[in-house]
């Protein structure tokens, strides 16, 4: 339409005469790449076209037909083409995605999903697995499954099938620390028997000598033996804690209590370190089934951790909301946050990334909160801006039910 305009401009401006020919070449010329240009754009569609009839006729056509097997109103489906491309995906898939069709449809199955990169459907892997933020900013585990479609004994397109496994994997990594605590009370709790004993005798031999009795020079270490063998016996103490925990004496508490018991007794690390402490807790009280010390401790090795790692002069936020199966406590900081690569460490016995921690606090609230039939793990969605540790109780409702069961 263009190209025509333009002639018709020419051809009254420039009346018929040997001076217009250039302009008439430049326009033919124009008309040419305009032309090829369209072609070019027209072959291109027409392939893309042929690999998506290809692609709906290969699952149609497959023997076994996969319609017959494919729950498409309960699995996430995504159909892909030959080259990549996202031709048709149901509704159940968007939804688990959190995405709208119309932006996976027509994008790179690389692109719109980060999978499958150099895309070739004659070495795709059958299943892999691969995290996802959703609207909702939650990191999900998804897991993925790929059938290719013959079309003749020739590949042309593949099905994509998708499942959320994040309650698969949360419960996989609650095994593996119920695994790790049933090996260090095979292991640990004699050996700790066995330190414990020679260790009391060391301390009452180094009482039973007066300072006269030792050399003047010597006389400084006494004490200094002293109060290394009662950081032992405070190491040991917290390993035995581990090892062997007492029951926790359950009755109904209120957490803000709770929480505000705990803000009392964290008072002078937070003087010293200049932290602000935003309490944001519920108008009417939230109760649990719990033992109000235990928890404490609990509480206060968290909320230590969460001071300790803040700059000075920070923020540290304690956030207590109601859900309707579980009551959350957030402990947040606004320090430099945990590393990805040790994020699944920090609730190891032993593992801490202070100098002079002993790495038995978070390792000892896990257990605290594992009894009380919760959880306690650390946020995926706060990398560098800072800690987030999640705290879920049963609700009183759930407990309740959970007991008469």
């Amino acid at each position: 339409m263009f190209s025509i305009l333009l002639l018709i401009f020419c051809s009254q401006v420039y009346p018929p005469s040997s001076h217009s020919s250039p302009m008439l070449i430049v326009h033919l010329l124009f008309l040419f790449v305009m032309l090829f240009l369209f072609n070019r754009k027209e072959t291109r569609e027409r392939a893309r076209h042929q690999h998506h009839i290809n692609t709906m006729r290969a699952l149609l056509w497959q023997n076994p037909p996969i319609v017959k097997t494919v729950d498409y109103s309960h699995e996430a489906i995504i159909l892909i083409d030959n080259t990549g491309e996202i031709i048709e995906s149901n509704p159940r898939s968007t939804h688990l995605l959190g995405l709208s069709k119309s932006s996976l449809v027509g994008q790179p199955i690389s692109k719109a999903l980060g999978i499958l990169n150099n895309f070739q459907p004659t070495s795709l892997p059958e299943v892999g697995e691969f995290t996802w933020k959703n609207s909702k900013k939650e990191i999900m585990h998804l897991r993925f499954q790929t059938r290719p479609l013959l079309n003749f004994d020739i590949p042309s397109g593949t099905l994509l099938t998708l499942f959320d496994i994040s309650e698969e994997k949360k419960r996989s990594e609650a095994y593996v620390q119920v695994a790790k605590f049933a090996i260090i009370n095979e292991v640990s709790a004699g050996l700790a028997h066995e330190i414990r004993n020679p260790l009391t005798t060391i301390k009452g031999f180094m009482q039973l000598i007066t300072p006269e009795q030792w050399p003047e020079s010597y006389r400084p270490y006494q004490q200094l033996i002293l109060d290394e063998i009662h950081t032992l016996e405070q190491v040991l103490g917290k390993f035995l804690l581990i090892t062997s925990p007492s029951a926790p004496q359950i009755k109904a508490l209120s957490l803000a209590d709770t929480i505000h018991a705990t803000t009392q007794l964290i008072q002078p690390l937070r003087d010293r370190k200049g932290v602000t402490l935003v309490l944001e807790l519920s108008s009417h009280s939230v109760c649990i089934m719990g033992d109000h010390e235990q928890l404490l401790q609990a509480l206060l090795s968290i909320l230590n951790n969460a001071i300790e790692a803040s700059p000075q002069g920070g923020k540290v936020i304690i956030r207590l909301t109601e859900h309707e199966s579980h009551i959350r406590i957030r402990v947040i900081d606004n320090g430099p946050g945990i590393p990805e690569n040790l994020r699944k460490r920090v609730l190891d016995p032993f593992f801490s990334t202070h100098n002079e921690g002993t790495g038995l606090g978070l390792t000892i609230a896990q257990q605290i909160i594992l009894a009380h039939h919760g959880k306690l793990h650390i946020s995926e969605s706060t990398a560098s801006s800072g800690t987030e540790v999640l705290i879920d109780f049963p609700s009183l409702a759930t407990f309740t039910s959970n007991l008469s069961a």
